[in-house]
């Protein structure tokens, strides 16, 4: 696989985690060396020939903040637990580019390495058809990207709604990067799955560092007891509040009075990321740069037929944008060098009656039937028709919840488990 021209040196003294990351990294193409402390690392290499020194805070014989002093001109990443949580923020202070709390989502930490890579390239972001989601030249993706620049200038909080795979996390990224708090940190809370520990200290952690960005993912799935506290960080104006919703917020509303005064709060600008089938006249672009990048990290050419791309522009695609690049992804796989995808490559992936990760006949049917379809009803739906076949964890992954957050949605919407 060919590797990127950037090196990166990751410092764990804890053999399973050190290991995880640097495959993680390596995966994506990155040149990646490791040590497992401070002292190793100065005796294996010279620290000013990497681009980025992924650290964990606390490590034997030293801190991982003896890089920034080490290595003034090479970007530090601080790895730590929450219980550590005052000392990074005193590492951030000293010069640290960027705080990853453990256990981290490995998503999470690539898009932060990238972030920071980046951003030491550029000091602007100038375009977004660098990024995946917002890949595109539609009508539709174009107003995304031009709201998507004026809520960036404001410090009013900003709701991002679409469907699961339009990739909302990816426009809060992106607002973030081209805003005044750029360089400054951004934050991640998963609403849903976050403890009330990790909640408490990552809101700690925003009104220490001051000036900064916290996402709130998956807002709807916010705790009751956690209202309140959300809605004082949105009045704080050194902190920029964006949260994203996959699910109809006015009807929750309707279910939960509660949430009126949350969702006033974080809603200043809602941002609606449009679905894929929405703007279907981005697919051939987005399926030719899927292709393409697929064959980079494979090292041999692949390409895709003009009845294939048809084939991908008239699909409803409920799992959206990462539905279609992991589509194609799958079918890359089983290819050789100069392979054609063809429609026959693409059946099993797509056609209903094949892989499970699809909509039903049925569910699909009814979306075509009716677009103002809600996602509660589709979601009801979805679950009643796959629960057959799939166990609960494949279809939380295939909705993109937790295990948790498909029970807690069965108990809501009143969705029985499948007897077996």
């Amino acid at each position: 696989m060919n590797q990127t021209n950037h090196h990166i040196l990751v410092v764990e003294d804890e053999d399973i985690i050190r290991l995880s990351i640097v495959k993680l990294l390596e995966r994506q193409n990155y040149n990646v060396s490791e040590a497992v402390s401070v002292k190793a690392a100065l005796s294996a290499f010279n620290l000013n020939n990497f681009d980025l020194i992924v650290s964990d805070l606390r490590l034997p014989g030293g801190s991982g903040g003896d890089f920034i002093r080490l290595a003034p001109d090479v970007p530090v990443l601080i790895m730590t637990s929450y219980a550590s949580l005052r000392s990074a923020v005193e590492i951030m202070r000293q010069g640290a580019v960027d705080y990853i709390s453990k256990p981290f989502d490995h998503d999470e930490l690539v898009q932060s390495v990238k972030r920071i890579l980046y951003a030491n390239k550029t000091s602007e972001v100038t375009s977004f058809n660098s990024v995946d989601q917002l890949l595109g030249s539609s009508t539709e993706i174009i107003a995304t990207h031009a709201l998507l620049r004026k809520a960036a200038a404001t410090d009013l909080s900003i709701l991002i709604a679409g469907e699961i795979g339009t990739g909302k996390r990816t426009v809060a990224q992106a607002i973030h990067d081209i805003s005044e708090r750029k360089e400054k940190l951004f934050i991640t809370i998963n609403c849903p799955s976050t403890s009330d520990i990790q909640f408490k200290n990552s809101l700690e952690l925003a009104e220490k560092t001051g000036i900064c960005t916290v996402f709130f993912a998956n807002i709807c799935g916010l705790a009751k007891s956690r209202q309140r506290a959300v809605i004082e960080l949105t009045r704080n104006p050194k902190i920029h509040c964006i949260a994203s919703t996959a699910e109809d917020i006015d009807f929750l509303c309707q279910e939960d009075p509660y949430k009126v005064d949350l969702f006033r709060a974080v809603n200043a600008i809602k941002i609606d990321v449009p679905a894929l089938r929405e703007r279907s006249s981005d697919i051939a672009q987005l399926a030719n740069y899927f292709i393409e990048k697929v064959s980079h990290e494979l090292s041999f050419s692949i390409d895709i037929s003009e009845d294939s791309v048809k084939l991908l522009t008239n699909y409803n695609w409920p799992g959206n944008i990462t539905e279609l690049k992991n589509t194609l992804y799958k079918v890359a796989l089983t290819l050789d060098e100069g392979s054609i995808i063809s429609p026959e490559h693409l059946h099993s992936y797509i056609n209903v009656h094949g892989n499970t990760q699809d909509v039903s006949k049925a569910a699909l049917t009814t979306l075509e039937n009716n677009n103002a379809l809600s996602l509660e009803k589709y979601f009801i739906q979805y679950v009643l028709d796959n629960q057959k076949t799939m166990r609960e964890t494949q279809l939380a992954q295939n909705l993109g919840i937790s295990r948790k957050s498909l029970w807690q949605r069965r108990k809501k919407l009143n969705i029985p488990r499948l007897v077996k």
